[in-house]
């Protein structure tokens, strides 16, 4: 017959075991990157109101530059003008330089409710770079209100470099 002691140190020692096979299989699999977060999510860009992303930014490398397109739609109560010549790049180092920025709207004037695509430029953003390579950075664009007024708008994007 068992005594409660042998049979709680078995207890312990069977499942001991087991639970430490599965620790060191989620560690191989965390250490091989099979539990990255970033290799499973899909592209994100966030930007906050009065210009509402509507999808997911497309990030391309070409050469030395990257572009960042960025579907968004026009939350303001009037029409606004994007001003396709000066912009911002905030925070990282991978977009420190914007070489243009413009919209597919012929004049740059977007209507309330209306969507449109705003494109960055980064030069020489990609040193070092390859095709599915993570690529985030924090941009932004300036635009003036149908009443004249000038303001700064920014937004994050991350995503895989195509």
């Amino acid at each position: 017959m068992m005594k409660k002691g042998q049979a709680a140190m078995e207890f312990l020692m069977t499942y001991g075991w087991a639970i430490l096979v599965v620790l060191a299989a989620i560690g191989a699999l965390a250490y091989f990157g099979v539990l990255t977060p970033g290799n499973l999510m899909p592209p994100k860009s966030t930007f906050q109101a009065p210009f509402i992303n509507t999808e997911s930014a497309v990030i391309r490398v070409s050469g030395a530059d990257v572009t960042i397109q960025v579907p968004m739609t026009n939350g303001n109560a009037g029409s606004v003008t994007i001003n396709t010549t000066a912009s911002s790049a905030v925070g990282d180092n991978d977009c420190s330089t914007i070489g243009a920025v413009s919209t597919n709207d012929a004049d740059d004037v977007i209507a309330s409710n209306d969507e449109f695509i705003i494109t960055w430029t980064c030069t020489g953003a990609s040193a070092g770079l390859n095709v599915g390579d993570k690529f985030r950075t924090n941009i932004g664009f300036s635009y003036a209100t149908s009443s004249g007024l000038v303001r700064t708008h920014t937004g994050s994007v991350t995503g895989k470099l195509e």
